[in-house]
């Protein structure tokens, strides 16, 4: 088990690496820089606000779903397990994980650890339906510069049809079970089917849940960024920039590099650049949320310690 873990940190390192590489020789890195000294820095104090604003709504978002699953905590004990997640993604190794660190932290506190492994399971795919509607949402809003481009409305096709597939396959399995030549794969997807068909009860939980994963996505996302791109002084429409940043958002999550280091960067570069945005300057924006999500991490650090202590 140990051994699959290394071998799946390496591969990360060697992606991001590459990616790293890529971004070096694709930037024009006076640029850069030019953009980080004209910062506003109001513009970042309000992209604070907003960033923590965002873990907030996450946190409570977590928490209906763990409510769901008899975790009876305060919001505070999620928001700062939430919050030092990020300090355990930022600096910790790949193979810890905030979520395991999530995990643990709520399993401990409330004595329910398969709970809090289903509440953040359903909180990562619920987030991730969240941000593929809304690709989809706005793709359809600016649908003349996507019919412009393939790539793009390809991707927007693909969170479609992966929105509709998800659909139908849940709906199809919702009273059989799934059954494959391969044992584990079943017991996986039917454990995963049940999850989901539980949250989707009476309560449609999952409902409500995707609702406050919209708000997170606008809020902590769109609305946190759009001010970063304000700060440095990189102009875009907003139709524009919200056509791409959900999708930006959704590549980044994909668990390839270490805490999608130079995998966000590569997105921000190609999905922006349709509109005209220069590399340097959309790095600009992505290196400046990084550095203050990582400062921003530091005030978890104390909590990281004590739970590491028991």
């Amino acid at each position: 088990m140990k051994k699959n873990k290394w071998i799946k940190f390496v591969a990360k390192i060697l992606i991001s690496s590459f990616f790293v590489w890529w971004i070096i020789y694709r930037v024009d890195w006076s640029e850069v820089g030019g953009y980080l000294r004209g910062i506003n820095f109001f513009w970042v104090l309000v992209y604070v606000m907003l960033y923590l604003s965002g873990i907030l709504v996450s946190s409570y978002k977590w928490k209906i779903l763990a409510l769901h699953k008899g975790i009876f905590l305060p919001l505070k004990e999620f928001y700062k397990a939430y919050f030092s997640a990020t300090f355990v993604n930022n600096f910790m190794p790949s193979f810890v994980g905030g979520d395991s660190f999530k995990v643990y932290r709520i399993g401990r506190l409330s004595g329910n650890l398969k709970g809090a492994v289903s509440s953040v399971i359903m909180d990562r795919l619920t987030g991730l339906l969240g941000g593929m509607i809304l690709v989809v949402f706005f793709a359809l809003l600016n649908f003349d510069f996507f019919l412009k481009n393939e790539i793009l409305l390809l991707l927007a096709g693909l969170s479609l049809g992966g929105l509709i597939g998800l659909f139908v396959f849940l709906e199809f399995f919702k009273k059989r079970k799934v059954s494959t030549p391969f044992r584990t794969i079943d017991k996986v997807l039917n454990r995963i089917i049940g999850e989901i068909n539980h949250y989707n009860g009476e309560e449609k939980i999952i409902f409500k849940v995707i609702g406050w994963s919209f708000l997170f996505n606008l809020i902590g996302l769109a609305a946190a960024n759009g001010v970063l791109f304000l700060a440095l002084g990189v102009k875009i429409g907003i139709l524009d920039y919200l056509s791409v940043i959900f999708l930006a958002s959704v590549v980044a999550t994909i668990p390839i590099s270490i805490n999608n280091i130079g995998v966000k960067e590569w997105a921000y570069i190609t999905f922006f650049g349709f509109f005209g945005l220069s590399a340097g300057a959309v790095v600009s924006v992505a290196i400046t949320s990084r550095i203050i999500q990582m400062l921003l991490s530091f005030i978890a650090w104390p909590i990281y310690l004590r739970e590491k202590k028991k």
